[in-house]
């Protein structure tokens, strides 16, 4: 008898492996990889969504940092509304630029009448706002008409309303402290006449 440890009987190298395996145990159960090798368990949360709480990537046209828009449709409800109110972006537009002309051709009375001259300024913001209404008209009218762009269309539409308010907001605050000012102006003139007189 030879001292030292033996092979067990039919050469296979291994502790408690089958003759011919070569392995160290029993395979585990289906013939797949033992765990802990190869791709993570689905229990660890890297198969669905991401754990780091990162959000899920966007698909094309959708994201929000490269200026794209998304892809809309409205439908005929929706549209019937958006139609509606570029009728009366485009209705206020024309009325606007109407006032506008009719001011500037007032304001040539100033050769008679100086004070007409104010109607010029008026008018020139007149028709810059009308312009730029019927513009948000026509963007409107676009979300109706084409598809797949409709939300670029309102989009566009809505920086332009956005640019007629702020110059009414803008002309609004000049005529308030212009008008404050001639007030001012008129109630020192009427009490400095009337303290000479």
């Amino acid at each position: 008898m030879q001292g030292g440890w033996q092979p067990p009987p039919g050469g296979g190298g291994g502790y408690g492996a089958p003759p011919g395996s070569g392995g160290y145990g029993q395979p585990p159960p289906g013939g797949g990889a033992p765990p802990g090798y190869g791709a993570p368990p689905p229990s660890m949360g890297f198969g669905g969504a991401n754990p780091y709480g990162a959000p899920a990537a966007m698909p094309p046209g959708m994201m929000g940092g490269g200026g794209a828009y998304g892809q809309y449709e409205f439908n005929d409800m929706e549209n019937a509304v958006i139609d509606k109110t570029a009728g009366r972006a485009k209705l206020w537009g024309i009325i606007s630029t109407s006032i506008g002309a009719l001011q500037i051709l007032g304001s040539c009375g100033a050769i008679a009448n100086p004070g007409m001259a104010t109607y010029l300024p008026a008018g020139i913001i007149a028709i810059v706002i009308g312009v730029t209404f019927m513009g948000v008209g026509n963007s409107l009218k676009n979300v109706v008409q084409t598809q797949g762009n409709d939300v670029m269309h309102m989009m566009q539409a809505l920086e332009k309303m956005g640019s007629a308010f702020m110059i009414q907001i803008v002309c609004a605050i000049i005529g308030f402290v212009l008008a404050v000012l001639v007030f001012f102006l008129v109630a020192f003139v009427l009490v400095a006449a009337a303290a000479t007189s």
